[in-house]
């Protein structure tokens, strides 16, 4: 099978809203102020809902309540309405059944969108960017379980549930794995080519085109998230990445005092959202 054979399977294509592609590219775009943003968001109902919902929550709320997307925008700031956006977007976009865990899904990519997120800060790269890339990291196999549940089936029961085997096994059943996908999914949504890139090469970063530097930053955001999830944002799992080629330029310890606050305030932002 071939990706175009895959995504031509699929009659139901998860798509994005054209008023989010259209956010997407002002977001990326220096000129832009949050004015312009507040009035284009103002045109999606949905999304409008949930920006007053997070201005008005008790994360970001003030002394008044909140009723105009702008004065929502101008509380939240341009970061938060930017993943906002964007994540609202990619959630919204897939219906599942009830035997899959949705929430349980967008909670781990949001949990590796917060460590890239920093991790991205560290390496001064754009943390914005890279926390949309760890939302979507794994965008490809949500699609890959939707649209081919038979197959999503076999490659689970043979992968041995790690992720390198559900890997092997997609690549040996299908002819790709689901960063491929995922990547082609992105393209499709028109999002920008790092973020492409970045979810093509999560895996194999030292392969990604040159000058990008999303693909190392989402390396190690998925290496840190499910050492961390395995044995808590704790010194034993600090020790555990620290002789990590990959991590030789990261301050652990700031990421790790960093960590705690910055997945629990994800964790409320992605139940809302899912």
């Amino acid at each position: 099978m071939t990706l175009d054979e895959l995504f031509n399977k699929i009659h139901d294509l998860p798509t994005i809203p054209k008023v989010v592609q259209e956010l997407i590219q002002m977001f990326d775009d220096p000129n832009t102020d949050l004015d312009k943003i507040g009035a284009k968001i103002s045109l999606e109902q949905v999304i409008s809902a949930k920006v007053l919902r997070l201005a008005n929550s008790p994360r970001f709320r003030g002394s008044q309540e909140i009723t105009s997307v702008s004065d929502a925008c101008s509380r939240l700031g341009m970061g938060t309405i930017r993943t906002l956006v964007m994540a609202s977007a990619v959630t919204g976009a897939f219906k599942t059944g009830p035997s899959f865990d949705i929430k349980a899904f967008w909670l781990q990519s949001f949990q590796v969108g917060t460590v890239a997120r920093l991790v991205a800060k560290q390496m001064k790269q754009n943390s914005e960017t890279a926390f949309t890339c760890g939302m979507l990291h794994d965008i490809g196999e949500l699609l890959i379980q939707v649209a081919l549940p038979d197959v999503a089936e076999s490659i689970n029961k043979a992968a041995g549930g790690t992720e390198e085997g559900r890997r092997e096994q997609e690549n040996l059943q299908l002819g790709f794995s689901f960063t491929h996908v995922g990547a082609e999914l992105a393209k499709r949504w028109k999002f920008p080519k790092a973020m492409q890139e970045a979810i093509e090469f999560q895996f194999r970063h030292r392969e990604a085109p040159e000058g990008n530097a999303m693909p190392k930053v989402l390396a190690i955001a998925n290496q840190v998230q499910r050492t961390v999830v395995a044995n808590g944002v704790t010194p034993q799992a600090q020790a555990m990445l620290k002789d990590l080629p990959v991590m030789q330029e990261l301050d652990l310890d700031k990421l790790f005092a960093d960590l705690p606050a910055a997945l629990e305030a994800d964790k409320a932002f992605a139940e809302m959202l899912a």
